[in-house]
């Protein structure tokens, strides 16, 4: 396919935005012969509803462009730049601009979606990345040709099988409206990620509100459909006391907190699996998991090793091993002190693996879309690609290992008492106690304090020293001839 080899070529080139924080928007809108009604009917909200998702989807340092497509032909070129520039009050008087395109005479266009996004990412983004918005009745044309067909098969083969789209979403929209030669229910907005910058900030853009604002239906998630099918909200683990496992604020992340003290090497925890593949259904599937960080990495132990029926939103629960096989300090060595009252992180990637994934459209959504476009099949852009039988879920994992207080308390009460002893002990040196003696035989009584020696007298002579130190004093230095013991 030619628009394979647009994304690396653009790329070396370095045709990247120049601010990492901004992105350029394509708002491209559909004015071929199935949109009369988006355009003509009296009470048509298509042109406000354009302008609003502008509003709601650029931000202040973007580039957006609004552009007019259907199906180029002699003397009709699609798609045409109506605007190109900032986001404001220009861009929405040119989406008033936009007609249904003719042509000869009251023919009216028909529409090629592929050509349209690939003509944009050459001419406007300059093969940059960028995010484009199709607005669109999503029906071929008013004579169904087969030449419009093609064109429409190759637009979903690029939706969901070009690498340098990295994330397709639809939002299917009610809008009754009635022309003067057709009518419809509703339409459809795509977003298109073209490269990785835009798919970053297109879920940064969803995960805000901005847009939800706008357009209050969750989008049906077209591509990717091989990685993040799945999350885990934990519950409880259950072998391990004063250990919880919780959701990050993200709604994606794990934390688990472990108790350095009752650490165990292996934590079971248990969890609901949800299926996040808003519009489809997880039929069947082999579930696994893996987990890597430093320190420890390999397989895990997961029950059920099978996936039941999940609809979008449901969820069955699992339980998965971690391992706690990191060296931490003893809570009761030098080092362990040091850390009391402190956590310990460790971070790692939980993966958990879908083999033999099988989708199939939810029926509550296929049962929408035939209230949107009534009489219309299945769009064939929602059926999932038969090549896909596999995905990963990447889910960051902290364990974080938390030393109490206690033990540190423990011991600074022990050293307290010690030195709170100590004092007492230093204080009450200097108060002598007297100690009865028998000196040659003759009794005496000798007067000595904590931590100091008193001599022995007899007949005015020093015959021995009495030494204390904080309990009961003993007899030393005794002198020969004569005999110093306690009574």
């Amino acid at each position: 396919m030619r628009f394979r080899l647009l994304a690396p070529l653009f790329f070396l080139l370095g045709l990247l935005p120049a601010d990492a924080s901004a992105m350029q928007h394509a708002f491209l809108v559909q004015n071929s012969g199935w949109m009369e009604p988006f355009y003509l009917a009296p009470n048509s909200q298509f042109k406000p509803l354009v302008a609003a998702v502008i509003e709601a989807a650029s931000a202040a340092g973007d580039q957006i462009s609004v552009l007019a497509f259907n199906q180029s032909a002699p003397g009709n070129p699609s798609p045409v730049v109506m605007f190109q520039g900032a986001p404001g009050p220009d861009a929405r008087r040119a989406v008033q601009g936009i007609g249904l395109a003719h042509l000869s005479g009251k023919t009216l266009a028909d529409t090629d979606f592929n050509e349209a996004v690939i003509k944009t990412i050459t001419g406007p983004f300059k093969g940059a990345p960028g995010i484009l918005w199709i607005f669109t009745n999503n029906k071929n044309s008013p004579g169904n040709n087969r030449q419009t067909a093609l064109c429409n098969r190759k637009f979903y083969a690029l939706v969901h099988s070009e690498k340098a789209i990295t994330r397709s979403l639809a939002f299917p929209l009610g809008m009754p409206v009635t022309g003067p030669t057709y009518k419809a229910n509703g339409m459809m907005i795509y977003a298109l990620a073209y490269g990785d910058a835009a798919d970053t900030h297109l879920r940064a853009l969803l995960a805000s509100g901005r847009l939800s604002a706008v357009l209050t239906q969750q989008p049906a998630q077209l591509k990717p459909l091989d990685r993040d099918a799945i999350r885990l909200v934990p519950k409880q683990v259950r072998n391990a006391p004063n250990t919880t496992a919780t959701l990050g604020r993200d709604g994606r992340s794990l934390l688990l907190d472990v108790d350095v003290n009752s650490r165990v090497p292996v934590v079971q925890v248990v969890a609901r699996m949800e299926n996040m593949f808003f519009p489809y259904t997880i039929e069947s599937a082999a579930v696994s998991a893996q987990i890597a960080g430093k320190g420890f990495s390999g397989d895990l132990a997961v029950a059920p090793t099978g996936v039941p029926p999940l609809a979008p939103g449901e969820g069955a629960e699992v339980s998965v091993a971690i391992p706690i096989g990191v060296t931490m300090p003893s809570p009761w060595s030098w080092s362990g002190f040091t850390q009391f009252g402190r956590s310990m992180k460790f971070p790692a990637v939980l993966r958990l693996r879908l083999d033999n994934q099988k989708l199939h459209v939810d029926e509550a959504f296929t049962k929408r879309l035939a209230s949107l476009f009534p009489g219309d099949p299945l769009p064939e852009v929602f059926l999932p690609p038969a090549e896909i039988k596999r995905s990963v879920a990447e889910i960051p994992l902290t364990i974080r290992v938390n030393y109490p207080l206690y033990p540190l308390l423990i011991a600074m009460g022990l050293l307290l008492a010690l030195v709170g002893g100590g004092a007492f002990a230093f204080a009450q040196r200097g108060v002598p106690e007297s100690y009865a003696l028998l000196v040659d035989g003759e009794p005496c009584k000798v007067s000595v304090a904590r931590l100091s020696s008193a001599q022995v007298i007899s007949q005015g002579q020093t015959v021995a020293m009495l030494k204390r130190g904080f309990g009961k004093p003993t007899i030393q230095h005794v002198v020969d001839g004569h005999s110093v013991t306690f009574r």
